[in-house]
């Protein structure tokens, strides 16, 4: 053969290419095994994170419980500023600025509606069934009480006591304005 006739073969022989493979799907068996790995480890961090998030729902549901489950307080419903506040009428004439928790409805307030306050943080915390109004209206119409001072047995002078206290200053308006000690 002359120089021309000579061809060069640079590709690998049979038992080179084997030699190749068996590199190659080792180092792919290795690389495979090592994103198995990681993957266990993130299913693992998955798992106790879903765990704590569990928890961690319990506790909120715990609390909303407990907030909800306090001495409450009724109210009315005005109307509704922005997305988590609102205003309501209490029973006692005042008008409150109060917050919404996000466990209510936001179509539930109505106007007029009868809710359920926090005591201690005027929060919206349920908002009661229209049945519960007539019950409410009830409770907040005050009568005026049929027990006279007559009707009091004995003391005589804590009754004596009230009626300077009130009444002389509800039938003398002058009296206020002069120093009497009451």
């Amino acid at each position: 053969m002359g120089p021309s006739a000579m061809v060069l073969d640079l590709s690998p022989h049979r038992s080179h290419r084997r030699h190749f493979r068996r590199h190659d799907l080792y180092s792919r068996l290795k690389f495979l095994q090592r994103q198995l790995k990681f993957i266990d480890i993130q299913e693992e961090y998955v798992k106790d994170e879903l765990k704590n998030l569990k928890r961690e729902l319990l506790r909120a549901q715990e609390k909303v419980k407990r907030t909800q489950s306090a001495p409450l307080v009724i109210a009315q419903f005005m109307e509704m500023v922005g997305q988590n506040n609102g205003v309501i009428g209490s029973t006692i004439g005042s008008n409150y600025y109060i917050r919404i928790l996000n466990t209510i409805n936001r179509e539930l307030p109505k106007l007029s509606a009868s809710l359920a306050l926090h005591h201690h943080a005027n929060a919206l915390v349920n908002v009661l069934p229209p049945e519960a109004d007539s019950s409410i209206l009830s409770l907040s119409q005050y009568e005026k009480p049929s027990v006279t001072y007559n009707d009091i047995g004995g003391c005589g002078i804590q009754k004596q006591e009230i009626c300077e206290a009130v009444e002389l200053l509800l039938t003398h308006h002058e009296l206020p304005k002069q120093d009497c000690g009451i």
